[in-house]
């Protein structure tokens, strides 16, 4: 019995001596490792956008495929991507990456304001997963985008757990892959939670290891490059919602490693020249981005959304803070009370550690690992009191924190308590603290606090019974395995849940043919060519096709107001109130009197009549309404040029009375049909 009992103990030591050999070499070679996954991924023209949603509004293509997917679904609610800045990225290509973008309505669009897009200017140092543009082109810039992002987000988050593990590699690496394929940063990928929180898992640890290896002016001459590019980047995001509170995590996070590292460290003339050196940089690009860009910001900033948004916080509800429990369902079954993205959060116990923070906060021993727990600790608590508790309009605008919407601020709560919870779980397994009796204590306040949350809030229309117990279990189980360290049972029931939640979200996709294969769009820009610089009108749905394609188009999406343009039709500004905002355009043309409809915050419908048409400009209208019906009115003349295709669209040339002799004169159509 003895010898079988030693048996097996030397078995187990050899499979985990095992292990973590292939977990050691597999991360001594991550960097290599990632490269290799960046350069398959571009290779393959992959990407993970949603772009194939466009099938719905316009299918017809001359390749002969149906779909570019070849893995995953589209995802339709993420319009922000597929609808907005993967087609701000394409146009950019285009057009040969132009700061300001002559073909988003009359006068361009200033496109580092208009989510981040690639732009030949040195403000893109800060982005550097955009620039793969420069140099691979169009489909592969796109894929470098997606593939540089995800592989360059595991590494830093592998980086700044292994900092608050106290080097604890495997939770090191799950705990990446739970950053990264976070529904919060998967359902926002493109947009500025994924840049945002790329951007601070960028400075955290360059943070560190300026003062941990100060001694080694290579390190710090390294890590003071990176909080340059990813400082920049950071700034750069120009989404105050997410980035004030994150800006607070950054500061916390700094003060306190200023704190604990300031009297350790030998200040030189080595720090003065680097720390002056990356503020003079960072502030020329920005001075010169202010110069550059001036006009777009403030008038971003001017509009009535969201730039006139106040928030004074204290606006919340519990169940918002657990919303994060239906995000391993949503990728499967949208959620039936909100949209997907605006449930994705990061998971974490953070009622678990908060209750358990007298054993793991406190105490004599004061190590560097309970000061990072302490740091998160103060900035969640800080969080929760903006969220719950709120400040006056004038404190909370001193502090920025107007920009904060509480519903964005439990976003960045989350992804500090995952941290957070990475580290307690770190902790507890080094420390064995916390009795066993309060740890059958935790497991039950636990239980006891999502199934109030769950059976108090809007979730209850999204579960049924059985799921609401089976949360709640799974719940119990995961914390258990924590709390009683067992540790192969939690990577294992955490590493589903990871996948479920986030490798489902975006799918696998090849190329950009859901845009640039269309029949329609090969057509537009074949009219293009032959009669460039020209204003299309894209009516209904088509809004910001048309500017992908690289032509000019008066109705698109923007994120400040085309003053100019709107003056010509409105001169006295009565209808301000309708285009002054970042908005998705739908423009139409008709007979009737101008006039302007909010369909939502962030959408606007415009009808033009010819005259106003005309005083925009509009020579090209892709529809798919018979508008050559209207000729008889002899207001406006429509020459059809195309279609109508199996989606119904038509390209129509519009001429007006006065000049109608001169463009029939200019311009030889040959009709090529849909």
């Amino acid at each position: 019995m003895e010898k079988q009992t030693r048996r097996a103990q030397r078995k187990s030591l050899k499979n985990e001596h095992t292990g973590y050999s292939v977990l050691d070499v597999f991360l001594k070679l991550r960097y290599l490792i990632g490269l290799l996954v960046i350069v398959i991924i571009v290779t393959f023209n992959l990407n993970g956008s949603s772009l194939g949603t466009w099938d719905k509004y316009v299918s017809q293509r001359d390749d002969g495929k149906k779909t570019d997917v070849i893995f995953g679904q589209n995802r339709e609610v993420r319009s922000d991507e597929w609808l907005v800045q993967t087609p701000f990225y394409l146009s950019q290509a285009e057009n040969d990456y132009p700061l300001v973008n002559k073909d988003y309505s009359l006068n361009g669009q200033n496109m580092i304001i208009a989510y981040n897009s690639p732009v030949k200017d040195i403000t893109v140092i800060g982005k550097p997963f955009n620039w793969g543009f420069f140099f691979l082109g169009r489909d592969r810039g796109l894929s470098f985008y997606w593939a540089m992002k995800l592989v360059v987000m595991v590494l830093l988050g592998f980086e700044v757990l292994m900092i608050l593990t106290k080097r604890k590699k495997a939770l090191s690496l799950i705990g990446a892959f739970a950053l990264t394929f976070s529904p919060a940063v998967q359902w926002w990928f493109m947009q500025h939670v994924g840049d945002l929180i790329f951007f601070t898992l960028g400075l955290m640890p360059a943070f560190y290891h300026y003062f941990y290896q100060h001694d080694k002016k290579w390190v710090r001459t390294l890590m003071m490059g990176l909080i340059t590019i990813f400082g920049l980047g950071f700034i750069l995001v120009i989404y105050p919602a997410h980035q004030v509170m994150l800006a607070y995590l950054l500061v916390f996070y700094f003060v306190g490693l200023l704190i604990y590292y300031g009297k350790k460290i030998t200040w030189d003339w080595f720090d003065t020249v680097l720390i002056i050196g990356a503020l003079l940089f960072i502030g020329g690009v920005m001075i010169h981005f202010w110069v550059t860009s001036k006009d777009a910001l403030l008038a971003s900033l001017d509009t009535l959304y969201p730039g006139k948004r106040v928030s004074t916080g204290g606006k919340w509800k519990l169940g918002e803070f657990f919303y994060f429990l239906t995000n391993w369902k949503i990728p499967f079954k949208d959620i039936n009370f909100s949209n997907n993205s605006e449930v994705a959060l990061f998971y974490h116990f953070f009622p678990t550690v908060f209750l358990a923070s007298p054993f793991v906060l406190f105490g004599r021993k004061n190590s560097e690992q309970k000061l990072f727990g302490r740091i998160l600790m103060l900035f969640c608590l800080f969080s929760i009191f903006w969220i719950t508790v709120g400040l006056p309009k004038g404190l909370a605008e001193l502090t920025l924190l107007s920009y904060v919407p509480p519903f964005r601020a439990i976003l960045t709560f989350s992804f500090a308590a995952c941290l957070l919870t990475i580290w307690f779980i770190a902790y507890i397994w080094q420390e064995d603290v916390i009795p066993t009796w309060y740890k059958f204590l935790l497991l039950i306040a636990n239980a006891g606090i999502y199934t109030y949350a769950l059976m108090n809030s809007k979730m209850t229309k999204y579960f049924s019974e059985l799921e609401i117990m089976m949360i709640v279990l799974a719940g119990t189980l995961i914390l258990a395995f924590i709390l009683f360290r067992r540790n192969r049972m939690f990577y294992l029931s955490f590493g589903v849940l990871i996948i479920a939640s986030g490798f489902f979200v975006n799918p696998v996709v090849e190329g950009t043919g859901a845009i640039f294969e269309k029949t329609l769009a090969k057509e537009i820009k074949k009219i293009d060519q032959k009669d460039p610089d020209k204003v299309w009108l894209t009516e209904d749905e088509l809004y910001n096709f048309t500017p992908t394609l690289g032509v000019k188009a008066f109705n698109t999406v923007r994120f400040y107001p085309d003053m100019e343009a709107w003056e010509k039709i409105d001169p006295d500004k009565n209808n301000e109130k309708y285009y002054n905002r970042y908005a998705h355009t739908r423009a139409f043309i008709a007979k009737e009197e101008t006039s302007f409809t909010l369909d939502r915050p962030d959408m606007f419908s415009v009808t033009l009549n010819f005259e106003d048409a005309e005083k925009l400009g509009i020579k090209y209208v892709v529809s798919k309404r018979p508008l050559t019906d209207y000729n008889q009115l002899y207001q406006a003349q429509f020459t059809q040029l195309y279609g109508p295709d199996k989606d119904g669209y038509m390209i129509f040339e519009v001429t007006y009375p006065e000049n109608n002799n001169v463009t029939n004169q200019t311009v030889d159509w040959s009709y090529t049909g849909g």
